[in-house]
């Protein structure tokens, strides 16, 4: 059981997300919604650990993975709202690299570059990419790991739209194996077609829960 326990985050003595609790079994997907600002990607860089909580924990089977490397490089897998990816690399060189960082070795794995359409691409500079292209990098990054655990902020914006159907489908495969997924999204009918349970913030608080 993967359980998120009263995480909050303040910027300059305003608090921008309010205590956050909730469990996620294996085989499940938790859906994040609301408006810009309301402190989804806030949450998500939490649990990714991009940032520190100012309280909260997070949880895997009992035990907290707050500062767990191991967890971080081989569990989780991180789709950010915006790509972010190392300019000067090849589209090869970024992958191989965090590939690497994952303390993984041997070949790419052929299903995710088939997936995302990347191996024509493995020789362009990431610099030359064009937005839906890097946003294909940057799923192929959170998933490169083949991690149990996914955090997905708006993965499907900016996507280009013959990928979107290829991505869900995937996702709903994932799931089937007993994989979680936190997905963020403004599209319902994704939220609907993922998601058992959905939360909602507004201004950092949790308002209600949907199932």
């Amino acid at each position: 059981m993967l359980e998120v326990r009263g995480l909050c985050k303040n910027y300059a003595g305003r608090q921008v997300l309010s205590p956050v609790s909730f469990v996620l079994p294996p085989g499940q997907c938790l859906g994040l919604a609301g408006h810009n600002g309301s402190g989804k990607s806030t949450l998500l860089r939490l649990m990714a650990q991009i940032e520190r909580p100012d309280r909260g924990d997070i949880l895997l089977d009992g035990r907290s993975v707050l500062g767990d490397r191991q967890f971080l490089r081989r569990c989780l897998g991180y789709v950010p709202q915006t790509a972010e990816l190392a300019r000067e690399l090849t589209v090869k060189q970024q992958l191989s690299l965090w590939r690497s960082a994952c303390g993984l070795s041997g070949p790419l794995p052929g299903d995710i570059l088939e997936l995302l359409g990347l191996e024509p691409l493995f020789q362009a500079p990431i610099r030359s990419l064009s937005g839906g292209m890097a946003q294909r990098v940057s799923i192929a990054l959170g998933l490169l790991s083949r991690p149990k655990i996914l955090l997905m902020d708006e993965a499907t914006s900016g996507l280009d739209r013959d990928y979107v159907p290829q991505l869900l489908n995937w996702l709903e495969t994932f799931l089937a194996g007993g994989g979680r997924l936190v997905w963020c999204s403004h599209h319902r009918e994704e939220l609907d077609r993922l998601c058992g349970a959905v939360l909602t913030l507004e201004h950092g608080i949790l308002q209600e829960q949907e199932r």
